[in-house]
């Protein structure tokens, strides 16, 4: 059975309905956009190339990365060790090309842009290839990242380093800004570490595992 409202409570309903509406509205529309983050440094935080020219030709390969984190949205170990994610922090490209750019990056850095392939000679063809197994964002406290790395030489076999690093950066500041910061820092550590295998075993020296 259907009840009718007539009159001034009819108004009374109207005016409450609308308001609630106007309500809802307003909390959904008061949500703020998500803010997107890069491992890539700003380009004020790049040091300057510690040589010209690149002599190498290397690639670093696409990173395999946890799944857990394989999404836009942060997640985030919180206080009681449970894990959150967190709708509005993001990253601006999926998490296993933003490692493998700011790698990249760094190898740029301190080697020098790749040679193109075929300008290379065949010893001097490098790959990198990341594995990472924790990536872990604890909010006020640490940025971590653990991997298994490993150059080698397309063209020769022995000329491999496989390597396991820990890279941890402590957060002095609360905020994520300052936990974006700490994972840019962690991955140029492990830039830093492929790099000085890249350059003992480019060379023709012993390398070793560092980080």
């Amino acid at each position: 059975m259907t009840r009718r409202v007539h009159g001034p409570q009819a108004l009374r309903v109207a005016f409450t309905t609308a308001a609630v509406a106007a309500a809802l509205f307003s909390g959904c529309s008061s949500v703020a956009p998500p803010r997107f983050h890069t491992l890539m440094p700003a380009p004020a935080s790049v040091a300057p190339k510690v040589v010209g020219a690149g002599s190498l030709a290397w690639e670093v390969l696409p990173v395999a990365i946890p799944a857990r984190v394989d999404q836009p949205q942060w997640v985030v170990r919180t206080a009681d060790g449970s894990l959150a994610v967190l709708e509005q922090e993001r990253w601006i490209a999926p998490l296993a090309d933003e490692i493998r750019a700011a790698v990249a990056e760094r190898l740029t850095q301190t080697l020098g842009a790749s040679l193109p392939a075929a300008a290379a000679e065949p010893r001097n063809r490098w790959l990198v290839r990341i594995d990472v197994q924790r990536f872990e964002s604890a909010p006020g406290r640490e940025a971590r990242l653990e991997a298994t790395w490993t150059v080698r030489s397309e063209s020769d076999a022995a000329a491999t380093l496989t390597c396991r690093g820990e890279f941890v950066q402590p957060l002095a500041l609360v905020g994520y800004q300052a936990l974006a910061l700490g994972h840019q820092q962690a991955v140029a550590q492990l830039g830093e570490a492929i790099s000085g295998a890249l350059k003992a075993l480019s060379a023709g020296q012993a390398a070793t595992c560092a980080g």
